[in-house]
């Protein structure tokens, strides 16, 4: 039985379809790794500070709460900036932007709430509204653009924080869940911090795959 035996990189990588150098792909998989593990820190950190050190109870205020709307700011400002680096694909990354200033103005209800209790739903559905017309104006060109912008390998980061964000984060900081796991010792407080920690990490991973996608059409100016 023949067996097949590698001694130089280039061959190996040439079956494989390798582009890169072995230290290379290492190199930026260890970054990569490292930036995950930074994240983690940060919203660990974030938790810590707001209930051990200034013990504000997750408030508007807290840090954990302003640090979801930073990364919130980052993911809309991203895919804005997209429209003036690549113009071919203004109408969809319009979309997209105004649907994390949609979720941004969402996080920010209590400050809308000093105007008129609610007051947060007329910016939302004036953002969208407006972010539709412009897309719809487009046509067929607009799915198009779309789909380029999903063909980003980033994109498959960004939608599944997405999901953590709407679907998983939702339904593990449900207090009916909470109140049964600890029955009559439930403490709303730790159902908080379980849901913001879940919350705060989606986040950091929609604003990271933000800037990653954008970078990636940076690169073909």
């Amino acid at each position: 039985m023949k067996t097949t035996t590698y001694t130089e990189e280039k061959t190996l990588g040439h079956e494989f379809s390798l582009h890169r150098s072995t230290s290379e792909i290492i190199l930026k998989r260890s970054l990569m790794a490292l930036i995950g593990i930074a994240i983690c820190l940060l919203v660990n950190v974030a938790m810590r500070v707001d209930y051990v050190i200034l013990g504000n109870k997750l408030g508007e205020l807290s840090l954990t709460e302003s640090l979801e709307q930073i990364m919130l700011l980052i993911s809309s400002v991203s895919f804005f900036y997209l429209i003036k680096l690549q113009p071919k694909l203004k109408h969809a990354a319009a979309l997209f932007g105004s649907f994390f200033l949609v979720m941004l103005i969402r996080e920010n209800d209590a400050l809308f709430d000093y105007i008129l209790h609610g007051f947060w739903v007329y910016p939302a559905v004036a953002v969208t509204l407006a972010a539709i017309s412009y897309a719809w104006r487009n046509g067929k060109q607009t799915l198009d653009q779309i789909a380029v912008v999903l063909n980003s390998s980033y994109m498959n980061m960004l939608i599944l924080g997405v999901i953590l964000l709407l679907v998983y984060s939702r339904l593990f900081g449900m207090g009916d869940f909470w109140k049964g796991v600890m029955q009559e010792h439930y403490v709303r407080d730790v159902k908080n911090i379980a849901e913001e920690g879940t919350e705060l990490l989606a986040y950091c991973i929609i604003a990271f795959s933000s800037l990653k996608v954008v970078r990636s059409f940076k690169a073909k100016r």
